[in-house]
């Protein structure tokens, strides 16, 4: 078997890759930060003894920022689908090009998510 190296696209495969997870990371950014601000407002709400609904204007404004990061990193997560179908049929996959591969958890199923009726 040849080296990942010498795919055709193998260049392209990689800079494809590392932009798209750096979308991800930054999508996973923009949500930790807009929790970040709800938790700090609402902490300095209360260490002030500010009336409850003072901020409830600014909160509702972070809620759809909330939503909209998510429907974001959504997106962006489903183009990576799409990218690694792109690789796919240019001979490009997991397997071949083994450890290199720019996309590591493709190669391994996702662990089974517990519900609260499992766990109970």
């Amino acid at each position: 078997m040849s080296k990942p190296t010498d795919h055709p696209l193998h260049g392209g495969i990689m800079t494809v890759a590392a932009a798209v997870q750096l979308a991800e990371k930054s999508a996973d950014s923009g949500i930790v930060s807009t929790a970040e601000l709800i938790i700090a407002t609402i902490r300095v709400q209360e260490d002030h003894g500010l009336p409850p609904g003072i901020a409830e204007p600014a909160l509702a404004k972070l809620r759809r920022a909330i939503d909209a990061h998510m429907e974001s990193r959504t997106a962006i997560v489903e183009a990576h689908a799409e990218y690694g179908r792109i690789a796919r049929r240019f001979g490009a996959t997991p397997e071949s090009f083994g450890p290199t591969w720019p996309c590591q958890q493709a190669k391994t199923q996702p662990a089974p998510v517990a519900t609260l009726v499992a766990a109970a």
